[in-house]
C-alpha cells in the first residue's frame, strides 16, 4: 500500500473508532439517563371508590423538600393504631398499589398509598432505585405518627417499593411493625445485568452494563455498592414476608434465595410457581391472600407480638 493511501485508511479508522466511541458513549448515556429520569407528572383527581373506606388525597414534604403526592384510606374494618404502608415499584401502574389497598382495609387496616418521587403525582426527581426514595417512606411514617402517635405501622413493598423500604430501614428512617417485600432485587449490579440480558443478550451484557453504571451513579450521586437491599435487610428487626415469582427473569431464584438469607428470623419465603417479574396479587390472588393472612395472623395482627426472641423461619 502506498503511503498515501496507507495515511488515508488511518485517518478512516480512527475516524470510524472515534464515531463508535461516541456512538458507544452517547447510548451509554442515553440508557442511563432513561433508567432515572423521572415520569411526567400526572393529575390524580379522579379517585376511585372503596366498600370499606375513605380514600382522602394528601401532600407529603421529605427532608430533602421533595413534595409528595400521596392517598390516605381510613377504613370502616380498622382500629386507629393499625396502618399499612404501600409502596409501588419503578414507573409501576397506580392500580397495583389501588388493589393492595383494597386487599388490606377489607382485613382492618388504614391505608397510606405513597407516590415516590418522579413517579405519579408526586414532584419530579430522579428515581434511584429506592435509596432516596427512602426518605419518601420516612415522610409517610412521620405523617402517620403525627396523627396517630402508637400506631403499629406495616409495609407492603412492591419491586423498588421493597427496595426503599429496606433502605428505610437499614438506615434508621422508618420502624416498620413487619415487612412484605414482592419481588425485591438484592443488588443493583444483578438487577441491572438481568435486564440487560433480556435486550442485548449475554455476550454483550458487560459491554454494555459498566458505563450505564457509571453514568447512572453520577447521575443520582450514588455509588452501586449503596444500592444493596440485602446488606440494609440485615439490620432489620421486625417479622418479614418475602415473596417472589419462581420463573422471574429479571430476579433470579439464587438472588431471592440471598435476600432471604440476608433477613434475621422470623420471616416467611413464599415462590409463585409460574409467576415472572409482575403483581402478584393480580397472577394467583387465592395464594397471595393465604400468604398474606398466614403471616399477618402469625406475627403483625396485633395479637402477636413479636419480641425478637422467637426463631421461625419458613419457606414455602
Amino acid at each position: 500500500m502506498r503511503p498515501g493511501k496507507l495515511g488515508w485508511f488511518y485517518k478512516a479508522l480512527l475516524i470510524t473508532t472515534g464515531v463508535i466511541a461516541t456512538a458507544y458513549v452517547g447510548s451509554s448515556f442515553l440508557v442511563g439517563w432513561l433508567l432515572v429520569r423521572p415520569r411526567r407528572r400526572g393529575d390524580y383527581d379522579c379517585i376511585p371508590r372503596f366498600h370499606f373506606g375513605n380514600l382522602e388525597p394528601i401532600t407529603l414534604t421529605t427532608t430533602d423538600d421533595i413534595r409528595l403526592h400521596a392517598w390516605v384510606l381510613l377504613s370502616h374494618r380498622a382500629r386507629p393504631q393499625d396502618w399499612v404502608l404501600v409502596l409501588h415499584g419503578y414507573r409501576s401502574d397506580r392500580i397495583v398499589s389501588v388493589n393492595r389497598a383494597r386487599f388490606f382495609s377489607r382485613r382492618g387496616y388504614n391505608v397510606l398509598i405513597l407516590h415516590f418521587r418522579g413517579h405519579g403525582g408526586s414532584q419530579p426527581a430522579r428515581i434511584s432505585y429506592g435509596y432516596h426514595e427512602r426518605k419518601d417512606v420516612s415522610a409517610a411514617f412521620e405523617f402517620i405518627r403525627s396523627v396517630y402517635p402508637e400506631a403499629r405501622i406495616g409495609i407492603v413493598g412492591v419491586s423498588m417499593g421493597a427496595a426503599a423500604a429496606a433502605y428505610a430501614v437499614g438506615h434508621g428512617d422508618a420502624d416498620p411493625a413487619w415487612m412484605i417485600l414482592e419481588s425485591c432485587y438484592d443488588n443493583i449490579r444483578h438487577a441491572l445485568a438481568n435486564r440487560l440480558v433480556l435486550r442485548v443478550g449475554y455476550m454483550l451484557t458487560p459491554l454494555v452494563a459498566w458505563p450505564v453504571e457509571q453514568i447512572v451513579e453520577r447521575l443520582v450521586e450514588l455509588r452501586a455498592e449503596d444500592l444493596d437491599p440485602g446488606k440494609a435487610l440485615e439490620k432489620a428487626r421486625c417479622p418479614i414476608l418475602v415473596m417472589a415469582g419462581d420463573s422471574e427473569r429479571v430476579l433470579k431464584l439464587v438472588e431471592i434465595e440471598y435476600l432471604f438469607g440476608c433477613i434475621q428470623c422470623p420471616k416467611r419465603l413464599v415462590l409463585f410457581e409460574g409467576a415472572g417479574h409482575e403483581d402478584l396479587l393480580a397472577f394467583r390472588p387465592r395464594q397471595y391472600a393465604r400468604a398474606v393472612v398466614s403471616f399477618l395472623r402469625d406475627f403483625a395482627g396485633g395479637k402477636k407480638t413479636w419480641t425478637g426472641s422467637q426463631d421461625k423461619c419458613d419457606s414455602l
